[in-house]
């Protein structure tokens, strides 16, 4: 952890944390906002400190971390591991922006609080986990409201079709020519939007 991020650390007066995992550690000067409607950009947690992926395995700086409610987990590095985000009960607000590795979403099956989730590049076999969430969640609001899928290979999405729930904003974003808009057809959103774009070479 990089002393500039250290000292924000361990000098916090509040007891909420957003934390940024990035290589080195090193603060970005910008974070995309992938959300459409205003109130749900508002929503977004800017990190407030930024941690390595060789962090998560320091017990000093993850016990420090442990002592703040964690409201907003920013992950531009791709990890082996997302099973530590479990321990984080307070979080609202997920993006998991390398994917690549990312094996399942068991991570969420108790953090009822998290209402935005954005994933980039990774590949499930269904998504059944977010409606068994948004079912026990107790959350006035429910949980879960916003969905962001970036580039995502989701083998099996017919919890759509099983399950009765309804999302504030379910964003997919596919490469030109998957044509994959009939596949979530059955997604009920205020605002669905399904996005094709070209790769760049």
């Amino acid at each position: 952890m990089i002393e500039t991020e250290r000292k924000k650390l361990y000098g916090k007066d509040e007891k909420y944390l957003s934390i940024g995992i990035t290589k080195g550690g090193i603060p970005r000067t910008s974070v995309w906002v992938p959300w459409e409607d205003t109130v749900h950009a508002f929503n977004m947690r800017t990190p407030s400190v930024y941690i390595s992926p060789e962090d998560l395995n320091d017990k000093e700086i993850m016990g420090k971390i442990s002592t703040y409610k964690v409201i907003g987990c920013y992950i531009w590095e791709s990890l082996q591991d997302y099973s530590f985000l479990a321990c984080f009960k307070d979080l609202q607000d997920i993006s998991i922006n390398n994917g690549e590795t990312l094996q399942n979403l068991d991570f969420l099956s108790e953090l009822y609080e998290c209402s935005m989730l954005y994933l980039r590049s990774a590949k499930l076999k269904d998504l059944d986990i977010i409606a068994d969430v948004k079912k026990k969640s107790k959350n006035v609001f429910g949980a879960l409201r916003c969905i962001g899928l970036d580039d995502c290979e989701i083998e099996d999405v017919s919890v759509f079709e099983k399950e009765k729930m309804h999302f504030s904003e379910f964003l997919v974003w596919k490469p030109e020519g998957s044509n994959e808009s009939s596949k979530w057809s059955a997604v009920s959103a205020s605002k669905f939007r399904y996005y094709e774009f070209r790769k760049r070479k």
